[in-house]
C-alpha cells in the first residue's frame, strides 16, 4: 500500500500499529509497536508496546515511520502526527494510510511542499476520474506521505501536523463503533465499506 520505493535505503523503519502483520518479522530494521503487545506479545525481536502519541524512542530515530490504519484510532491526530514526525531522521519518511477524504488531502501539497499523495498504485491521484471510468474499489485509499526536510523546525513541524489534523483527511466520513480487540479483524472481512473505527473515538465523526 505504501510502495516499495519508500522502503529503499539505510536506517531502521518504525511499523506503528503493527499488531500480527508479518512485515516486521520477514524483514530486518523493522521495529514494530503496538498498544495491544503488553498484552499479548509477539514471537520475534523488536516488539514493542506503545501508543502513538508517546513513543519511547529518541528524536530522529527512523528513516522511514510507518502508520497503517492508525489514525483513526486517536482523538488528536495532531498529537500523533507531531510525535511520528519527531522520530523521523531528516530526510527520512513518515507514511499514514489511509487516507479516507482524499478530496480534502488533495489541498495538503500546495501547502506543505514536503507533503505528497500516492495512491494504491504509489501515483497520484486525479482530482477527478475520467469520463466512464468505472469507481474506485473502496479499500485501495491513497496513502499521505510526509518527507521531513533536514533543516525542518519544530514550528515546520507543527505547521504541517496542524495541516493533516484541520483537513481530517485521516478521518473515515462515517464511523461504527466495534470493540477493540476485533475491529481491525472486522474491517478486513468488510473492507468494502471503510466504515468503522474504535470505541473512543465518536468525536471524529462530527
Amino acid at each position: 500500500m505504501f510502495g516499495a520505493e519508500i522502503l529503499r535505503g539505510d536506517g531502521p523503519i518504525l511499523d506503528l500499529g503493527a499488531g500480527d502483520s508479518p512485515f516486521g518479522r520477514e524483514r530486518l530494521g523493522v521495529v514494530r509497536v503496538d498498544p495491544s503487545y503488553a498484552d499479548d506479545p509477539p514471537s520475534g525481536r523488536g516488539a514493542v508496546a506503545a501508543l502513538g502519541q508517546a513513543l519511547p524512542f529518541a528524536d530522529r530515530t527512523f528513516t522511514v515511520v510507518l502508520a497503517s490504519f492508525v489514525a483513526q484510532h486517536v482523538r488528536d491526530v495532531e498529537e500523533l502526527v507531531s510525535e511520528l514526525l519527531r522520530v523521523v531522521r531528516p530526510g527520512g519518511v513518515l507514511a499514514l494510510h489511509p487516507v479516507w477524504r482524499p478530496v480534502r488531502a488533495r489541498h495538503l501539497p500546495a501547502l506543505c511542499p514536503n507533503i505528497h499523495l500516492f495512491d494504491a498504485d504509489g501515483t497520484a491521484p486525479p482530482a477527478h476520474g475520467p469520463a466512464g471510468a468505472a469507481p474506485r474499489r473502496s479499500w485501495k485509499r491513497p496513502t499521505l506521505m510526509v518527507h521531513r526536510p533536514h533543516d525542518m523546525t519544530t514550528g515546520q513541524a507543527g505547521r504541517i501536523s496542524g495541516a493533516i489534523a484541520e483537513s481530517r483527511a485521516l478521518v473515515p466520513p462515517v464511523a461504527v463503533a466495534v470493540p477493540a480487540r476485533w475491529g481491525m479483524r472486522a474491517f478486513v472481512r468488510v473492507r468494502g465499506t471503510a466504515r468503522l473505527t474504535l470505541l473512543g473515538n465518536l468525536r471524529s465523526r462530527f
